[in-house]
């Protein structure tokens, strides 16, 4: 009876006093990481398109632009970002940007930009000639703002028109290459500038 006494209370000293169980270390781990994916600010707000990509890469966010037009801010301005500044984002995520492209184009505008790009395609003209002849009451007669929109948003090769506008003057007007030279940089003449005037005498053919 004493020998089974014993016995049962070392059996129930056993079960009152349990060894202590240790944390997982992988959920500590898991839990840190979850944290670390995570910044407390995501935050572009009036960061030109090079300065929020730069960020974004710093910070471990896939950067994407938008372009939208808009009244109030002018032609590559910041418009907003997505999500909002100060959101919590987990790394990794998109970060999306609206710039400006400007005031959308009047009917006005995109006539004159089509002009813009007949004249410089068709006869090589250098962008100031072009501007004078959109506003040129002898030319096409557009507003001022519309001109500027057309030959600010016109794709064009200067150097290669002034190029042609030499080669026409070398071939046709047996022109020598300082007089080329002078009319293509003339108020008078041509009205390209002196970079491009000078890589068309430098092309022309010996």
């Amino acid at each position: 009876m004493i020998l089974a006494g014993f016995l049962v209370f070392a059996y129930a000293g056993c079960i009152s006093d349990p060894e202590p169980i240790e944390s997982s270390p992988e959920v500590s781990t898991t839990k840190e990481v979850k944290k670390k994916k995570k910044v407390e600010k995501v935050e572009v707000v009036d960061l030109s398109q090079t300065d929020a990509q730069a960020w974004c890469n710093e910070n471990g966010f896939k950067f994407s632009k938008e372009e939208d037009f808009s009244d109030s801010v002018a032609e590559g301005g910041f418009i907003s970002q997505s999500p909002a500044a100060g959101t919590q984002l987990e790394k990794g995520s998109t970060v999306t940007v609206h710039y400006s492209k400007g005031k959308e184009p009047t009917m006005e505008d995109k006539n004159a930009l089509a002009k813009a790009e007949s004249y410089s395609s068709m006869m090589h003209m250098s962008k100031a000639a072009i501007y004078d002849q959109l506003t040129s009451s002898y030319g096409e007669g557009f507003p001022a703002e519309s001109a500027q929109y057309a030959v600010d948003h016109l794709v064009a090769d200067y150097k290669a028109n002034a190029l042609e506008k030499a080669k026409d003057y070398q071939t046709s007007m047996n022109m020598s290459r300082s007089a080329i030279y002078e009319q293509l940089t003339s108020s008078y003449g041509e009205k390209f500038t002196a970079e491009e005037a000078q890589y068309a005498v430098d092309h022309l053919p010996q």
